[in-house]
C-alpha cells in the first residue's frame, strides 16, 4: 500500500482536482458517457501515477526493512481521504476504494501472504479480503492455533483471527493461543466486520428442502427461519465455508437437489451460490471483532488500544489493585476477558484492552505501574483503533 507517499510538507492542502463541468439536466445519454470515459481515463492515469511512487516507496522500505504494511500510516491515509471526499460518494465507498488501491500497491512493494481462520469463504475469510483487498495472497489454516503459528514461523507475513462477537463473546482458542505464543506474536491492528448472514442457493426459495449451516448460523436466524423455512432439514456442519461448499457440490451433481447453505455472499461467490436472501440474522447488530497479527510492532497513530494479558496473585483485592490503576489514570478499558491459566488449578489469565499505545511516556508509567501489581503481566500489541464497521 503507498502507505508512505505524501504531499511535499504536511500542511499543504491539496489542490482540488480539474472536473469536467456540469453538463445541465438537458443532456443527454451520450453526453453524460462521454463525460464519465474522460473521467475514467484520468482515474486511471493518476492511479499509475500513484502506483509509480508506490514502486519507489517500496524499494526505499526494502533497503531500510520497514514494513511493507504499517497500520498507523493506513489510518493517516484513509482519514485524509475522507476529510477530502464532499460526496456524494459515501465514506464506506471512498474507504473501499482506498483499500483496493492499498491493497495493490502491496503487491507492487513486496507481496504479502496473509493467513486466515478458514475454510475458504468463512468470515474471517470475508473479514481478511475487506480489510486487505484483493490483490494479497491468502493462506486457508483450518485452526486460530494454525494462524499462530504460521505467522510467528514467518510462513505467513500476517494472520487474521476472531477475538470476540457482540453475540457471542470471547473467542477462547485465540485467547488460549496468547498464553502460548505471546512472546512471537505482536496485535498490529483490528479488524470490525459487521456479520451478515445470507441463503445461498441455486434454486427457488419454495424449492428448498435441506439447509447447511454452522449451529450457530441456525441459532442466530432460528426467528426468520421457523417463519420462512419451518419444515426445511437443517444439517450443521463445523463452518459457513464448509456449509457453502457441501451445498454448492450437491447443486452442482444435482440442479434439482433443493440444497441450501447459510454463509457470507463471498462463500456463495467462492462456491457458485446466488444470494436468495441478506441479512436473515435474528439480531442485524452482529459484529465480530477480529486481530490481525504479526512479528512487529504498530507506530502511534493517535487513536490507539493497547491489549494486555496478566496473572494477578491469589490474595483478595488483587484483581481490583491492578484495575485500578488504569482507574486513576483515567484510562479506558474497553475489554476484559478471562481464561484458565491452564498451569495451576483456578488460576484465571486476565485480558484487557485499554486505550493508548505502549510506546506514549505516560502510557507506559502506567503500564508499569500495573505491573507491581501482578504476578505477570504481558503487552500483547498496541494498534489503531477500528474506526469502522467492515461489511
Amino acid at each position: 500500500m503507498s502507505n508512505d507517499s505524501q504531499s511535499k510538507t504536511e500542511g499543504d492542502s491539496p489542490k482540488k482536482p480539474a472536473i469536467p463541468n456540469h453538463v445541465g439536466d438537458d443532456a443527454s445519454l451520450d453526453e453524460l458517457r462521454k463525460k464519465i470515459d474522460d473521467v475514467d481515463a484520468k482515474l486511471i492515469h493518476l492511479a499509475n501515477a500513484r502506483a509509480e511512487l508506490v514502486v519507489d516507496v517500496g524499494k526505499i522500505k526494502r533497503k531500510s526493512g520497514a514494513p511493507i504494511y504499517a497500520p498507523h500510516r493506513e489510518q493517516a491515509v484513509l482519514k485524509k481521504v475522507q476529510a477530502l471526499n464532499e460526496g456524494p460518494l459515501a465514506a464506506k465507498t471512498v474507504e473501499a476504494l482506498y483499500r483496493e488501491l492499498m491493497s495493490g500497491s502491496f503487491h507492487l512493494e513486496q507481496p504479502l501472504r496473509i493467513g486466515f481462520l478458514g475454510p475458504v469463504g468463512s468470515y474471517s475469510h470475508l473479514a481478511s479480503v475487506r480489510h486487505f483487498g484483493s490483490s494479497v495472497a491468502y493462506e486457508d489454516l483450518r485452526a486460530v492455533e494454525g494462524v499462530f503459528t504460521e505467522v510467528a514461523r514467518g510462513h505467513c507475513d500476517y494472520g487474521l483471527v476472531p477475538i470476540e462477537n457482540t453475540t457471542g463473546g470471547g473467542i477462547a482458542e485465540t485467547l488460549d493461543a496468547f498464553t502460548e505464543y505471546h512472546e512471537n506474536i505482536s496485535i498490529y491492528s483490528e479488524v470490525q466486520l459487521e456479520v451478515r448472514r445470507c441463503l445461498l442457493a441455486n434454486c427457488k426459495p419454495k424449492e428448498i428442502k435441506k439447509i447447511y449451516a454452522r449451529p450457530e448460523s441456525f441459532v442466530h436466524c432460528r426467528k426468520w427461519l421457523a417463519t420462512q423455512f419451518p419444515a426445511v432439514q437443517q444439517v450443521a456442519v463445523e463452518s459457513s465455508g464448509t456449509a457453502a461448499r457441501m451445498a454448492g457440490e450437491e447443486c452442482g451433481r444435482d440442479t434439482h437437489c433443493g440444497t441450501a447453505a447459510i454463509g457470507s455472499e463471498l462463500a456463495g461467490e467462492q462456491y457458485g451460490l446466488h444470494v436468495l436472501f441478506s441479512g436473515i440474522e435474528d439480531n442485524p447488530n452482529n459484529v465480530t471483532r477480529f486481530l490481525v497479527l504479526s512479528k512487529q510492532h504498530a507506530g502511534i497513530s493517535g487513536s490507539d488500544k493497547t491489549s494486555m494479558m496478566f496473572v494477578a496473585p491469589d490474595r483478595p483485592g488483587a484483581l481490583v489493585d491492578v484495575l485500578s490503576v488504569f482507574k486513576r489514570a483515567g484510562i479506558n478499558l474497553t475489554h476484559i476477558d478471562k481464561r484458565p491459566s491452564r498451569r495451576i488449578n483456578w488460576e484465571y489469565t486476565f485480558f484487557i484492552d485499554a486505550e493508548g499505545h505502549r510506546d506514549e511516556p505516560a502510557f507506559a508509567e502506567v503500564i508499569g505501574e500495573a505491573r507491581a501489581f501482578c504476578r505477570e503481566l504481558t503487552v500483547l500489541g498496541s494498534y489503531p483503533r477500528s474506526q469502522r464497521l467492515l461489511s
